[in-house]
């Protein structure tokens, strides 16, 4: 496998670490929150997704900024998601305190 193919494996797999942890740190698991997590968990590897496809069926040896683009945008939504659930954990335990 190729490079490309590896940072995508990665970025997919932290992608839905950080949405599994989120989910974990909220305090009501109900069914809703467990579909709104799905699609959003969607909706945010999504882009990311369609341009590898659009990348995998080009010909040409350029730069692609569009999947560059498409890397930055799922690796902010990543890191948004893992602050957010490290907040909702640090606020948890400081109620418990």
């Amino acid at each position: 496998m190729d490079r490309l193919t590896w940072e995508a494996l990665l970025t997919f797999l932290l992608l839905i670490a950080g949405f599994i942890s989120l989910y974990a740190a909220i305090h009501k698991r109900t069914t809703f929150a467990r579909y709104s997590m799905t699609v959003l968990l969607v909706a945010s590897g999504a882009p990311l997704a369609v341009m590898l496809v659009l990348e995998s069926r080009r010909d040409a040896l350029d730069a692609n900024i569009g999947l560059g683009m498409a890397f930055l945008l799922t690796w902010l939504i990543t890191a948004l998601v893992f602050a957010a659930s490290v907040i909702i954990w640090i606020v948890k335990k400081r109620k418990n305190v």
